[in-house]
């Protein structure tokens, strides 16, 4: 997919220093204003984080930008914002690549990516990873539950025909009252999906805890 395998992963902080680093070589307008450059630097680095989060490319970023209305100024001001953003997370993409560095969101994204582009290297971790199990399952985003579904046999994204089709060796544990993280990216609907994607999975409810008080479990 065009990464040096001697690529370095960036902390929040190192992202950030890279993000400044390249502002002006950055298709920004309102997002980088005169008196105050840096000022949304770190509120668009969370947003191309929660996009990675989402499964959204920059090519399905930019194609939703140029599908917004603009018909009226408020319309055309929200289509301009959109498209800007959906640019420079495209540029900051492509940066990111050509000087060898991922952050935290790209280890899932851009594994999705190798595994869509590269069939034959997909076809070899299937067969590696015979038996997946996720724990606290509540907790994983939307592309984590991508990936997971991905080396079970079928992609959400595309292959909608397979859905409730698949039989793989697929274990989840999950409690959908701890759904506590959103504000962090996780997604309760992978849980609720789950019986969609996999109809004949077998549903085993544990209800005995020898580990909380009687309170706590009332």
């Amino acid at each position: 997919i065009g990464l040096d395998t001697n690529y370095s992963m960036m902390s929040s902080a190192e992202s950030y220093i890279f993000f400044r680093k390249n502002l002006f070589n950055f298709s920004l307008k309102k997002f980088r204003p005169y008196g105050n450059p840096t000022k949304f630097i770190d509120d668009i680095l969370k947003h191309f984080s929660r996009l990675q989060d989402e499964d959204v490319s920059p090519d399905d970023y930019i194609a939703f930008a140029k599908k917004l209305p603009k018909r009226t100024k408020e319309q055309k001001e929200e289509y301009e914002d959109t498209l800007e953003l959906a640019t420079v997370y495209e540029q900051y993409t492509e940066l990111k690549i050509e000087n060898s560095k991922i952050d935290f969101g790209d280890l899932i994204i851009l594994t999705i990516k190798l595994f869509r582009e590269k069939p034959n290297v997909l076809k070899r971790y299937k067969e590696r990873f015979k038996y997946v199990l996720v724990d606290e399952f509540q907790d994983t985003n939307h592309t984590q539950n991508v990936l997971v579904n991905i080396l079970c046999g079928f992609d959400p994204k595309y292959d909608i025909e397979k859905v409730g089709k698949i039989n793989p060796n697929l274990t989840v544990v999950g409690d959908d009252d701890q759904a506590i993280y959103k504000f962090r990216g996780a997604a309760i609907s992978n849980i609720l999906q789950f019986k969609q994607y996999y109809p004949k999975a077998k549903e085993v409810v544990l209800v005995e805890n020898y580990r909380s008080r009687q309170e706590i479990l009332d």
